[in-house]
């Protein structure tokens, strides 16, 4: 019986030690830093900081993030200054606490759109932007130094340090992740389907429409009918086309005057949207139009006129 109090107070000694280790190492001592950034990204782990940081990544230390649940990491720039403790720099990370400049680029943003939110947000002007493109080695189509299409959709965060050069990298290199060259041997039918898919973003939202969209486009591509699609006049007035302009106006990327696709994409589209053009819904329907948030679908130019009507679309 002695004994095994005896060994009972052993452990937990023992345990209160490595407590008292784990206590002090997390929550009093202190490292200093002087304005250290750590950029985290997807797959960033805490390992991964802790040695960006010279910190002793240790078994307590794992546990702890795992019982506190704080071993989610929040993605973003952070500065570190002065002296921070193990506890300090997580509860930072934990609270979101990024140090930098946001860039998000929604869905269906033209370059002209990125460019301008670019040039707000102090990473470059146009001019400053279209002299690094050139620069850039890209294994997809663009033509004239045209990289509509391939700004992909997403929030980046950079260091305030950051150049323009740098910033583009970053965009176009998320696009190559999300579209490995290897994947698209035939780059012309890459660059197309990605014009195809821009313009269903700008068409419309809803995921189950997409590949519908994508299908009546398509066949018209077949068929050598015109896209007719008002996005693509869009793009250029940057504003609504009146009916006039969608008979006159006699841009390449008024596809009610020229047929097949614009000479560039109209915008960039996410991934989603590229995959509904590859698995279009190919059907019997020619037309659609969205009124109310609801999309509807036809077969011939006189059923197209009849459900306008009848939806309230057109008096």
């Amino acid at each position: 019986m002695k004994n095994t109090i005896k060994l009972f107070n052993i452990f937990l000694s023992i345990l209160l030690f490595l407590f008292l280790i784990f206590f002090y190492s997390f929550f009093v001592s202190k490292r200093e830093y002087k304005n250290v950034n750590i950029d985290v990204k997807r797959g960033t782990t805490f390992s991964q900081i802790y040695k960006n940081l010279k910190l002793n990544y240790g078994i307590l230390d794992r546990i702890y993030l795992k019982l506190s649940g704080r071993n989610n990491l929040k993605i973003g720039v952070y500065r570190f200054d002065g002296k921070l403790s193990k506890y300090e720099v997580i509860r930072k990370i934990k609270r979101s606490e990024i140090s930098g400049i946001r860039l998000t680029i929604p869905e269906g943003f033209t370059s002209k759109q990125v460019f301008e939110r670019m040039n707000a947000l102090g990473l470059g002007t146009e001019e400053e932007i279209k002299k690094n493109l050139a620069e850039i080695k890209f294994p997809y189509p663009h033509k004239d130094n045209n990289f509509e299409g391939y700004f992909y959709p997403e929030t980046y965060i950079f260091a305030e340090t950051v150049t323009t050069k740098e910033v583009l990298e970053t965009v176009l290199k998320e696009f190559l992740r999300r579209f490995p060259p290897e994947k698209y041997p035939d780059k012309q039918k890459f660059y197309d389907n990605l014009k195809l898919a821009s313009i269903v973003e700008a068409e419309v939202s809803d995921r189950e429409d997409k590949p519908k969209v994508a299908g009546i486009f398509l066949k018209r591509l077949q068929i050598g009918m015109r896209l007719e699609s008002d996005a693509t006049l869009k793009y250029v007035l940057r504003r609504q086309a009146k009916s006039g302009e969608l008979k006159a106006n006699m841009s390449p990327y008024n596809s009610y005057r020229f047929s097949g696709l614009p000479p560039t994409p109209i915008g960039n589209p996410p991934y989603e949207t590229f995959e509904a053009v590859e698995n279009a819904e190919i059907t019997d329907n020619l037309f659609f139009f969205t009124h109310d948030g609801k999309t509807y679908y036809s077969k011939t130019h006189e059923e197209h006129l009849q459900k306008r009507k009848e939806s309230g679309q057109m008096k």
